[in-house]
């Protein structure tokens, strides 16, 4: 069974509604998440985000207060748009097995309109520190939540009692995040599909595993 999501939700980047300055620097971290995600957050120098950017050191230090922020912006703002997006997929009447389908499908329609900034958020997570590190994981906290509520309902219903432990249903959670998050290893839309389609090699490997059926 294919679930699909309203479009304006998560196939396309969120729309802005910001004017002039703030709607200048939402651009500019579009390009440097696209150099993070080439170099590594350690290479990326100042100077190297002046020159993708082409502003001088004095107008990057106008939008951001360092290297530091720039990766701080990156991470909340993408873990707060999929957040926002996959909320509203999470409220769509269903049963518990619909509501998964839509969550993988959409994770997966937000990675393929955020490429750049998923691969930051996975490999720089470590890079932040202190109170700007909180205030990221606040987010992915939340989210792990969202989705892990929704595996935990379905595992009541699919696995006997005895089986259904909460340590089992936080592993399977963990599994399936593992599959989402690291698909920009080896994703290419020409060779292996859409993302509806391997959402749902994905979705029936998550219900059904490597058993012939």
């Amino acid at each position: 069974m294919s679930l699909s999501l309203p479009e304006e939700i998560v196939t396309t980047k969120p729309r802005r509604r910001y004017a002039g300055t703030e709607e200048r620097r939402e651009r500019l971290l579009d390009t440097v998440a696209a150099l993070v995600a080439r170099k590594g957050y350690e290479a990326t120098s100042m100077r190297d985000v002046s020159e993708a950017l082409g502003v001088s050191p004095a107008g990057l230090y106008y939008h951001f207060k360092g290297k530091e922020d720039l990766l701080f912006q990156i991470q909340f703002r993408t873990f707060s748009a999929l957040l926002k997006a996959q909320e509203v997929v999470a409220t769509v009447p269903g049963t518990a097995e619909e509501r998964f389908r839509r969550l993988m499908i959409g994770h997966l329609a937000f990675f393929s309109s955020h490429p750049n900034e998923l691969k930051v958020c996975t490999y720089e997570m470590e890079s932040l520190g202190g109170d700007l590190f909180e205030a990221v994981e606040e987010q992915r906290r939340r989210y792990y939540h969202l989705f892990s509520a929704v595996v935990a309902e379905l595992m009541d219903q699919r696995v006997p009692p005895e089986g259904a432990t909460p340590d089992r249903s936080r592993h399977a959670s963990l599994f399936v995040f593992g599959m989402l998050n690291w698909i920009f290893m080896w994703y290419d839309p020409a060779r292996h599909g859409t993302v509806e389609q391997i959402g749902e090699e994905m979705i029936d490997l998550a219900l059904n595993g490597l058993r012939p059926r």
